[in-house]
């Protein structure tokens, strides 16, 4: 099929009933998109666009094992597609349309939080992997942007992360913003024709991070396996540049680098149940005046605590498990933040009824907790959500039951109870209810999307036992027991126009409930 490129933007049709099929974009015999899509007709669930300004007044060819009928459907408009969704989330980051999932690129320069991440635009299932990117002054508003990066030869963009080279040293500009990511060759055809494999490459950006140009050549070759997801910061005590990759398997890398070009491996390790996404921190001891541990992280939200000299990583724990949940997953820490260590987390939604799918988590700032046992992390709500609070209404002690309505804004509540009583606390939100129960040390979620989820936390018997709830379109997180627990739970849709009800055989001892103003 031949089309005149005259708009700046292709609309194509996504049929979620359809099967996926290969689109091939040239333009003067030469490839510049390869797109798997469920391609629609007239009877799509959704339009998604691709830019393509770059070829005004000129005949792109698109192929594809297809009736041509649907190929017909495709064509060019001078606006973006605009989805209007009465239930996106208030302070949860989602995409416009289409898939998302791991964060990628979170750095903090000149006064702006940027998250990139991984996107599907042309459908809600994963694939096509490009990079998105949105804005935030907060961590709370998020301004969408273009696509700053989209699958070529060398493959679909997985995941990276991003620094700001104050000191210039890469050579491409004071301040430039750098981004490493995995090309992952072999994910799409292109590049599977091309013979490539999984590489770690470079983009520049010198505007700020609104365009990111990709460098030649790799920055990292192919070690092993689909060796993926570096993650970059620097070791000031060692003063060299460190990346931390994951290889295969459950293995993983570390390189250090004077110039942030040139990089030599110094340490491979194995960490059982570890996967995916590394990252690699120092946090500050809460409860241990001017301590601070190292912890490598990986994407279930399995760490390891320890020491680092700037060439090895040296486990003093055991494998440990941060999340209470399933639901995130792939979370990265911000580059360029001093003094708060803030990460955010993929959440894995099932909702696609809003054409999206996938949810950001809230931002959290990490710490640790010194314990007889070891070290345990704590999620702490960022500063910049507390500040957005409005207190509503309060617990009255003897009430029976508590119950108020949303009114259509994200909320937290607060709770914390005597926990050496037994008994349980329900709290009911539309059709999700939280249950925590005291006599088997349990909290157990009853939603829409699954009849039950238990999970077994620690209880501090000589401290009441404290939770938040912070709730907004489609999930509740939670945070509790001394920020040593973390999770967060699907919801059905609408639940910011649903009422809150709690009931509670246990003694609570306080609760708030808070608005979340964010306009």
């Amino acid at each position: 099929m031949l089309l005149h490129i005259s708009e700046p933007y292709l609309w194509l049709p996504v049929n979620r009933e359809k099967p996926e099929v290969k689109l091939h974009f040239y333009c003067n015999g030469v490839k510049f998109q390869e797109v798997d899509i469920q391609l629609g007709g007239t009877d799509c669930d959704f339009y998604t666009f691709m830019d393509v300004s770059r070829y005004l007044g000129q005949e792109i060819e698109i192929r594809g094992e297809l009736p041509a009928d649907l190929l017909y459907n495709i064509f060019c408009y001078h606006e973006t597609v605009q989805n209007v969704y009465p239930f996106r989330p208030q302070i949860h980051f989602a995409p416009e349309t289409g898939w998302h999932n791991d964060p990628n690129g979170l750095v903090f320069a000149d006064g702006v939080y940027h998250l990139y991440y991984q996107w599907n635009p042309y459908g809600v299932i994963w694939g096509n992997m490009h990079w998105g990117h949105a804005v935030s002054k907060d961590l709370l508003r998020w301004e969408h942007k273009p696509v700053v990066m989209d699958p070529d030869q060398y493959g679909t963009i997985y995941s990276g992360c991003g620094w700001q080279d104050k000191e210039n040293a890469a050579g491409f500009g004071e301040n430039a913003l750098l981004f490493f990511y995995t090309a992952s060759g072999g994910c799409n055809q292109w590049s599977v024709d091309a013979g490539n494999q999984h590489t770690q490459r470079l983009a520049v950006s010198t505007d700020g991070g609104e365009t990111l140009q990709r460098i030649d050549g790799t920055i990292l070759p192919h070690i092993r396996g689909g060796n993926r997801d570096p993650k970059i910061f620097y070791h000031r005590e060692s003063g060299a540049y460190i990346m931390v990759l994951f290889l295969d398997e459950y293995e993983f890398a570390v390189f250090r680098s004077a110039d942030l070009l040139h990089w030599e491996e110094t340490q491979r390790f194995s960490a059982e149940k570890m996967r995916e996404c590394p990252d690699l921190f120092a946090l500050s001891v809460d409860n241990a005046d001017g301590e601070k541990k190292w912890v490598f992280w990986s994407a279930d939200g399995y760490y390891l605590v320890g020491s680092f000299d700037g060439f090895q990583f040296m486990p003093e724990s055991e494998v440990m498990c941060a999340y209470t949940t399933a639901l995130p997953y792939a979370a990265q820490t911000y580059a360029g933040v001093e003094d708060r260590v803030i990460s955010i987390a993929w959440l894995r939604m099932t909702n696609d009824r809003g054409n999206y799918r996938g949810l950001m988590s809230v931002p959290t700032e990490l710490s640790l907790l010194k314990t007889d046992s070891g070290y345990q992390l704590r999620f702490h709500l960022p500063e910049e959500l507390l500040a957005c609070r409005q207190l509503r209404r309060e617990w009255k002690q003897g009430e029976p039951s508590f119950e108020t309505t949303l009114n259509g804004r994200a909320a937290e509540l607060t709770l914390s109870w005597n926990a050496q009583e037994t008994g349980d606390t329900k709290l009911s939100a539309g059709d999700t209810t939280v249950t925590v129960s005291f006599d088997k040390g349990t909290i157990a979620f009853v939603t829409p999307q699954t009849d039950a989820a238990a999970a077994v936390v620690p209880f501090d018997q000589k401290a009441p036992l404290t939770l938040d709830f912070v709730i907004d379109q489609e999930v509740i997180e939670f945070i509790g027991n001394d920020g040593v627990i973390y999770g967060a739970v699907e919801t059905e849709e609408n639940i910011l126009h649903k009422k809150i009800t709690l009931e509670s055989t246990a003694d609570i001892e306080s609760l708030r409930f808070y608005e979340i103003i964010t306009q």
